[in-house]
């Protein structure tokens, strides 16, 4: 079984089928990687800073609706945020000019053996020594 942390923008992609300035279909690879989940039983970790992030642009009917059914197939593992993962990712936010959001996604998932996933570029150029991060498209 493999855990993963999903990056904000990743169920963005999904939810509303995005596609890259380039053409790339995000949403058919977020989709693409939660059938693999689903279907190898893998799990995902989310916590509290997803939901945050979330909110800046849906309403919590909605976020429901995201994360519903991967609540009903027990794929979704709700995690906290711990005192010394904030701090932590408070350093690194400071120290590489990143969002702390980002750093504590990062760190969180580091932290619960989780493979990072994202398509956010500073995720591979800024925080490769915190987390590994894959694209959902590269994930066998």
């Amino acid at each position: 079984m493999t855990v993963y942390y999903l990056d904000t923008c990743i169920w963005r992609d999904f939810y509303e089928d995005r596609f890259s300035k380039a053409g790339n279909p995000l949403g058919r690879y977020a989709t693409l990687l939660f059938m693999k989940i689903l279907k190898n039983g893998d799990k995902i970790l989310f916590s509290n800073s997803i939901i945050l992030e979330l909110k800046k642009d849906y309403a919590e009917s909605e976020i429901n609706l995201m994360l519903n059914f991967l609540f009903q197939t027990d794929v979704l593992i709700k995690i906290d945020t711990l005192k010394e993962e904030y701090i932590e990712a408070k350093k690194l936010s400071k120290d590489k000019n990143i969002s702390l959001i980002d750093c504590l996604h990062a760190v969180q998932a580091r932290n619960n053996d989780a493979v990072m996933v994202s398509q956010d570029v500073h995720f591979f150029e800024k925080l490769g020594d915190t987390v590994e991060t894959k694209r959902p498209q590269f994930i066998d």
